[in-house]
């Protein structure tokens, strides 16, 4: 991942925050650009934050062969009247060696066969693990929030047969590295299988197409009891990033 800088410019202007909370639908609806709150691309999941701020955490939840071998695609957005311009990150299928800087992929595997290195290697050592089914509704292929834990590595896979969608960037471990539009990638997680992002891996998703797919869809998630509360560490951009499945 090339070097990013803390020093937001042009279009791609963004803020550092510590996530808050998302207004009611129709009231974000109903407000300007200008005037929506930085975090309006993730499910707010928690009650408010213990880092004192009269905020909730955001939960961004939280990346075969193809053309563009491995390399992250991105093209401008075109501009749809009154819409600010945007960027369009194309999917690539998960695989590996692709998701290797970010984490790890989880397959079945045969009863009875010991841990290894393709096993999930995970850091629960500081604070209480949680392990739980979250539910998330109404979800698109878009974004304008990202996020890091740095206390733990997070593991999420979907219930049932449906596809979904990660956008992730290697640990810089600082909100000011924020992702640049070409450090980013975007990977089509099949089903049947889980990832485990390493620490401080930036992320943004699950995403999917609710409006042609299922309207809510179940993740198992494997984080710490209070990530919710004291681990998200979040960067938001002026504009949205859409999701292009060329598949």
């Amino acid at each position: 991942t090339a070097p990013v800088s803390g020093k937001p410019t042009g279009h791609l202007r963004a803020h550092h925050h510590q996530c808050r909370r998302r207004a009611p639908r129709k009231m974000a609806a109903a407000m300007s650009a200008s005037a929506r709150p930085a975090c309006l691309s993730s499910t707010c999941l928690s009650p408010p934050s213990s880092r004192g701020a009269d905020t909730a955490p955001w939960t961004s939840r939280v990346d075969v062969p193809h053309p563009c071998r491995g390399r992250n695609r991105f093209v401008p957005r075109a501009e749809a009247s009154g819409d600010a311009p945007g960027v369009s990150l194309v999917a690539e299928p998960l695989t590996k060696e692709a998701f290797a800087p970010f984490g790890q992929i989880a397959r079945p595997e045969e009863d009875g066969v010991e841990f290894g290195p393709d096993d999930a290697q995970l850091d629960l050592s500081r604070g209480t693990p949680r392990f739980y089914i979250m539910r998330l509704r109404d979800k698109t292929m878009s974004f304008d929030t990202i996020t890091f834990h740095a206390q733990v590595t997070q593991c999420l896979g979907a219930l049932g047969d449906q596809p979904w969608y990660m956008a992730v960037s290697a640990p810089t471990k600082d909100v000011e590295k924020f992702p640049r539009p070409e450090d980013l990638k975007v990977f089509k997680i099949p089903p049947g299988v889980f990832v485990k992002m390493h620490a401080a891996t930036w992320h943004a998703g699950p995403l999917w197409d609710a409006a042609n797919g299922p309207g809510s869809m179940d993740f198992y998630n494997l984080e710490l009891s209070d990530t919710n509360q004291v681990d998200h560490n979040c960067h938001s951009y002026d504009v949205p990033f859409e999701v292009v499945d060329e598949e």
